[in-house]
């Protein structure tokens, strides 16, 4: 009942109220965005759904205009790409923001897997534990996200997709959302280079 029906209505309802409350906030963030660097403010992407289904992403631009094209995904904090307000965004996950949108549109939840680009599938489509991931809808937060966020392999994020494939359920989901919202405050695992750091002190 709940993976089925309750949990498409939760975030309906989450996502309406989290729009009324967040509807001023996100309209400074966009000017801001304007104002810091050339191009517009929300970044779309083509991001792997459920059924591995593509779906155009949503999300506050935190690099500079058409930074993908030119070296992929950042990876690192001191990528130059990154422009002022970007960097902000992201180590506050602000930058997620427009991502309601795409739950109130049926491709994304609140929790579930992180949508990854088409590729990063790519050598793993044989894998049909993996491949349980894409059994639910992609989420605006993940188990992943409670603990280790950028730090994890793609395999253990993939494992972690699954296992929460498996278990769906309402007590998990409110686990992973509080869970996720103090790291998120804690500014942690943003980018796998400071994980790396931390494990070598």
């Amino acid at each position: 009942m709940y993976r089925r029906y309750i949990k498409r209505m939760a975030d309906v309802l989450l996502c309406v109220l989290g729009l009324a409350v967040c509807a001023v906030p996100m309209a400074v963030i966009a000017a801001v965005i304007r104002l810091d660097s050339k191009g517009p403010a929300l970044f779309r992407q083509e991001r792997l759904g459920k059924d591995e289904r593509p779906f155009v992403i949503y999300k506050f631009r935190t690099m500079c205009d058409r930074a993908y094209e030119m070296g992929g995904i950042a990876s690192r904090s001191d990528d130059p790409r990154i422009t002022r307000a970007g960097a902000f965004l992201r180590r506050s996950s602000l930058d997620e923001l427009p991502q309601m949108f795409n739950i109130l549109k049926g491709d994304m939840s609140i929790i579930g897997p992180r949508p990854i680009l088409p590729w990063e599938f790519d050598g793993y489509r044989d894998n049909p534990r993996y491949r349980r991931r894409h059994d639910i809808a992609p989420g605006l937060f993940c188990t992943v996200d409670v603990s280790l966020r950028a730090a994890a392999t793609r395999q253990k994020q993939f494992e972690m997709d699954a296992e929460y494939a498996d278990s769906v359920s309402f007590s998990l989901d409110a686990r992973t959302f509080f869970g996720v919202l103090g790291t998120v405050l804690s500014g942690r695992n943003v980018y796998r280079e400071e994980a790396d750091d931390r494990n070598r002190r």
